[in-house]
């Protein structure tokens, strides 16, 4: 009895020893591992007391060889003594690459030169760590995440006020140009483009993109831009009651039946845009794109956001009103924000998230601020027409402080007409403009691209943060303009699973930006155009492709 409990003990010592040296090792499965799985079934079938004597007495020297061993095979996994992991661009998680970034960092500096290593290894440990979440080790991919986020963080905000300087430059001199286009001498005798934002019965987001799209395209012909926005679906009231007008000219009496803009259409003073004039809200103006890829992660949608900040402007009345709101709900730039959609979104254009799925990406922010030394009151900034997510929020996280503009609440509902997008209800428009300021100012959203007021938050913050695409965090999808982008592989990816893609460097790839998985880990899917094959790859592996073009307007800037 005595030596069957020895044994027994010996046993789980065994497995414990194996498990914890594959583990500080970074294996899931190795051969050493297989060797133990090997020996197992000797100890567990071991029937007569002299063998199972023979098995104990050696298994006790294996712990005794393996503790000795312990830092020579060790050294045997690092980087440096296997050649083909000391690429980057070989599939994670995999010996030490947490190692090799920590070393990647410490050699960066934050220069201009830099930014886009530290964007691609901030992309990286992004990825690791939604990948990582997806396993059994997730609590490891936390800790890592944590450690390095931080580090490189702490490396990028040494270069922000640099950064954000001259963003702010650039940003000031086209918001000047707009201006000139927008208020021109004479509205009698300027050249405009005319826009009506009054058909069809979307909602606010699906419209205001529209509209901006539309802006681009104006400001790209030298165009004065007007909207027609009387009896636009959402509200009676214009879009101009809440939002500043966006030029000195009106629509009057302009004809609904305005000519297409179009090579013989050219010189007429009004007309209207045709819905298929591609590439333009697609592309940077090709002398601001090339600074950009030295101050921004998100070129393109940097250049979007200018045009959805300079339409998103409060009248005085209304920006007076929501800052009395900011001081009644105790609203301060530390609060993380949640967008949750659990109303007609969910028919049939997204999958519902529950709320634990915010919350988990909202602890985390909240823990690494903590770790990075900083004081944190877990104060969450919520924007969702459910009452019921109200309720859930407060039962599941009563350590959270949850605050929200009053328009919605736990017993509270924006109660919508069957089959309209919002409604027409006179506290709708109101609510998503607010939600949209708040969560725009607040340090880390977490949201679903899916939502055009997600991407329209994630293109307000461009004008608000230099490194936009770190504090907020869709669950579905990633983002996107018109369409779905195309990338180029910088790094080769070999696939861990079966729905992966294999790319090599150099591939071109388009996303499909509407087929992501419901458990969306970071990963995008894509058509790699050489193999033809469908699959999803690491963002951090490949660069978007913007198109660079030529903006007469902004060509000296």
């Amino acid at each position: 009895m005595p030596l069957f409990s020895a044994y027994s003990i010996g046993c789980i010592i065994f497995n414990l020893l194996i498990n914890d040296l594959l583990y500080n090792m970074e294996f899931s499965e190795g051969p050493i591992q297989k060797t133990a799985k090997g020996c197992l079934p000797c100890l567990r079938h071991g029937k007569k007391a002299g063998t199972r004597t023979i098995v104990f007495v050696m298994l006790i020297i294996m712990l005794i060889a393996i503790k000795r061993m312990r830092p020579t095979l060790e050294s045997l996994f690092t980087e440096s003594n296997i050649p083909h992991l000391t690429d980057p661009s070989t599939d994670f998680p995999y010996p030490n690459r947490s190692v090799s970034l920590e070393i990647e960092l410490q050699n960066l500096s934050a220069s201009d030169d830099n930014f886009a290593s530290l964007v691609t290894i901030m992309k990286e440990i992004k990825s690791r760590w939604h990948y990582g979440r997806t396993t059994k080790r997730k609590k490891y991919f936390d800790a890592e995440y944590i450690r390095l986020r931080n580090q490189a963080g702490a490396i990028l905000r040494k270069s922000k006020s640099h950064r954000w300087s001259r963003l702010n430059e650039l940003s000031k001199a086209i918001r000047e140009r707009i201006d000139n286009i927008q208020n021109p001498p004479n509205c009698d005798t300027t050249k405009i483009l005319v826009c009506d934002i009054s058909r069809g019965s979307t909602g606010f987001g699906s419209k205001m993109h529209f509209m901006v799209k539309e802006f681009m395209r104006s400001i790209y012909f030298n165009r004065t831009f007007v909207i027609k926005s009387e009896d636009w679906g959402y509200q009676e009231r214009s879009w101009e009651y809440y939002l500043r007008p966006l030029g000195k000219c009106k629509y009057d009496s302009y004809s609904t039946t305005l000519p297409l803009l179009s090579d013989e259409t050219q010189n007429e003073r009004i007309v209207r845009l045709a819905r298929n004039v591609p590439g333009i809200d697609t592309s940077v103006p090709e002398n601001i794109l090339v600074a950009l890829k030295k101050l921004h992660d998100d070129p393109q949608a940097w250049w979007v956001g200018q045009f959805v900040s300079y339409a998103f402007r409060f009248q005085p009345w209304f920006q007076a009103y929501v800052l009395s709101i900011e001081e009644r709900i105790g609203f301060t730039n530390k609060a993380a924000g949640i967008h949750i959609r659990w109303g007609d979104k969910l028919i049939k254009e997204a999958a519902k998230y529950e709320v634990n799925e915010y919350m988990d990406l909202v602890e985390m922010f909240f823990r690494r601020q903590e770790v990075a030394g900083k004081q944190t009151q877990r104060v969450v900034y919520v924007a969702t027409e459910s009452s019921q997510a109200w309720q859930d929020l407060k039962f599941n996280y009563p350590e959270y402080t949850f605050i929200g503009s009053g328009y919605v609440n736990e017993s509270r509902d924006i109660i919508k007409p069957r089959g309209v997008r919002y409604s027409t209800i006179e506290s709708a428009l109101p609510s998503i403009l607010i939600d949209m300021h708040f969560l725009s100012k607040s340090a880390y959203v977490v949201c679903t691209f899916s939502s055009n007021v997600c991407r329209g938050i994630y293109e307000l913050l461009m004008t608000i943060d230099a490194l936009p695409s770190d504090i907020l965090q869709s669950l579905d999808k990633f983002y996107h303009g018109n369409g779905g982008p195309r990338f180029i592989a910088t790094w080769d990816h070999n696939k861990r699973k079966n729905d992966e893609l294999d790319i090599k460097v150099g591939d071109e790839l388009t996303a499909h930006s509407h087929r992501q998985h419901r458990d969306f880990d970071g990963n995008i899917k894509a058509t790699n155009l050489r193999t033809g094959k469908k699959g999803f790859f690491p963002p951090y592996k490949a660069e978007i492709i913007v198109k660079a073009i030529k903006w007469t307007v902004f060509e000296d800037l």
